[in-house]
């Protein structure tokens, strides 16, 4: 070791370590300077063609051979000079996901908050004064934005499509966020593609909120997360994302959970506008909370055993069967079925604290330890009997209540496989071979290991993509009653109030006079 590298404290880590082509940042060995990359008696302007490179440590005593893959490398450049035109991709993609989740026609169907609070308030109190109109002991900025702009620029009969259609736009928008801001933690093109897939794409998500504006918070406080572990690349972008964050904290109070992670890098001022923004938001929301605070459940607390019980059946269960199986799985199994689900999170966790990276360790805690505070804070808040899960019969567990509560942390959760799954990929280039093997083409371990990560990855997201049964899949149907009560409007006053029903039995009421022009 060189004595300008003890100086410094650098200490060459013996491993194997994957490299991408280019120059390699030296902080990822613990050093402060770049390293070498020697070709393998090639000259430079050949490198785009060789498959096999080999790394001098400062230490000069060794040399290790990695590889390097030209082609997913030149890809990944190119997707990294076009990172605009790929998030509004990811956006649009996502969007039209969100949308085929949904049953035909739960997409004309109110959910609860949706129609009897956001779209009643904005027809009363107009489109401007009903965004700050606190309810449940928060602000719901985002939804009371969409439901303003539905009756500002929707006719009646639309109302319902059109609030499914923008929250789903609005979940795209959030996965495009995920894309972006996720790229300090996942560097790859993939993992981060999967990232923001999960805003859509997690198994749970269709069952109540996806497609409602009510529960909208749920997908703000998963962009929240990876946007505070977000350094901004440009001035303009750190504004932008800080008027983002104000909006996400504005609509979800749990936001405060996320406080820790400011801890990171507190110095960096190209955060402080993004940081500003979510701060101003969550402040917000405390002030309204202790000011209009919501009324208490009235319900008996739920027992710790049941909150935990709940906590896998509900955020991991989910990863691996369809809702209509969890019941009849859980009645059969038991929670050792539960907890063997875990042990594939468990893995992932494990190899991401000790092949990733410092933030992608922290990242993967966070996340572990986010999906148990999101769900047990919810459960504690909001208690009921049926997630009193550990006090159910075998009976009562084949029919057992599957809650919203869950769709977040088993996004998390589905985050820490991404994260272990992408240290597999990288980690999987290190492999050593038999030299007889070694060719230019990857090696049988080396694509076992890519292959299989990859695969736990996709059949998640995309093993439940068909639309799910949801909380709205019965109905009823909003624009069958706009255009039946439209004609007998048409013989009373135009004062005349009409109910109109939406989900849990919850109703709108609208005068005949914004009906009956559609009779």
């Amino acid at each position: 070791m060189s004595a300008n590298h003890a100086k410094r404290g650098c200490e060459p880590r013996r491993e194997n370590i994957p490299l991408d082509f280019g120059e390699i940042p030296c902080r990822y060995f613990g050093y402060s300077k770049e390293i070498e990359l020697i070709s393998n008696g090639v000259p430079s302007g050949e490198k785009r063609q060789i498959w096999s490179l080999s790394l001098r440590l400062p230490s000069a005593d060794r040399v290790t051979t990695v590889r390097a893959e030209p082609r997913i490398r030149r890809f990944q450049q190119w997707a990294g000079r076009r990172n605009t035109l790929i998030s509004v991709l990811v956006g649009i993609a996502c969007a039209i996901a969100a949308w085929l989740r949904i049953p035909a026609l739960a997409r004309d169907t109110l959910w609860a908050e949706d129609g009897r609070n956001f779209l009643q308030a904005a027809v009363n109190q107009g489109p401007i004064f009903s965004l700050f109109d606190p309810y449940a002991g928060y602000l719901h900025t985002i939804p009371r934005m969409i439901s303003s702009l539905v009756v500002l620029f929707t006719p009646v009969p639309d109302y319902a499509y059109a609030m499914t259609a923008a929250t789903c736009v609005a979940a795209g928008g959030a996965a495009a966020v995920v894309y972006v801001c996720s790229r300090d933690v996942v560097p790859s093109l993939p993992g981060r593609l999967a990232l923001a897939g999960i805003t859509v794409l997690a198994p749970l998500a269709p069952r109540e909120v996806l497609g409602n504006a009510a529960n909208l918070h749920s997908i703000m406080f998963w962009m929240l997360f990876w946007m505070l572990l977000y350094r901004p690349r440009s001035r303009a972008g750190s504004y932008l994302l800080g008027v983002i964050a104000a909006l996400a904290a504005l609509t979800e109070i749990q936001s405060l959970f996320l406080l820790p992670l400011l801890l990171l890098a507190l110095r960096d001022r190209r955060r402080w506008p993004m940081r500003v923004g979510y701060l101003l938001g969550a402040a917000t929301q405390v002030v309204v909370t202790l000011v209009w605070s919501r009324a208490p459940a009235g319900n008996p607390a739920v027992g710790i055993p049941s909150i935990l019980y709940g906590y896998l059946i509900n955020s991991v269960l989910p990863l691996w069967m369809p809702q209509n199986a969890i019941g009849p799985s859980v009645a059969a199994g038991g929670v050792m079925l539960a907890i063997l689900l875990t042990v594939p999170i468990v893995v992932a966790l494990a190899i991401t604290v000790i092949r990733g990276s410092a933030l992608q360790r922290v990242t993967a805690i966070a996340l572990t330890a986010g999906s148990v505070l999101v769900y047990s804070a919810s459960v504690i808040d909001n208690p009921n009997s049926f997630y009193d899960y550990a006090s159910f019969s075998t009976s009562q567990l084949e029919t057992l209540w599957l809650t919203r509560y869950g769709v977040v942390p088993s996004m998390m959760l589905i985050a820490v496989l991404v994260l272990g799954a992408t240290t597999v990929w990288r980690t999987a280039s290190a492999i050593r071979e038999p030299r007889e093997v070694r060719g230019h083409r990857p090696g049988a371990v080396r694509r076992t290991a890519r292959v299989g990560a990859a695969a736990v990855i996709a059949v998640i997201l995309l093993a439940q993509f068909t639309p799910q049964g949801t909380r709205r899949s019965s109905g009823p149907a909003w624009q069958p009653q706009i255009l039946s009560n439209a004609q007998a409007c048409e013989r009373r006053p135009d004062s005349a109030a009409v109910n109109f029903k939406e989900t849990i039995g919850w109703t709108v009421t609208l005068d005949c006079g914004a009906i009956e022009q559609y009779g």
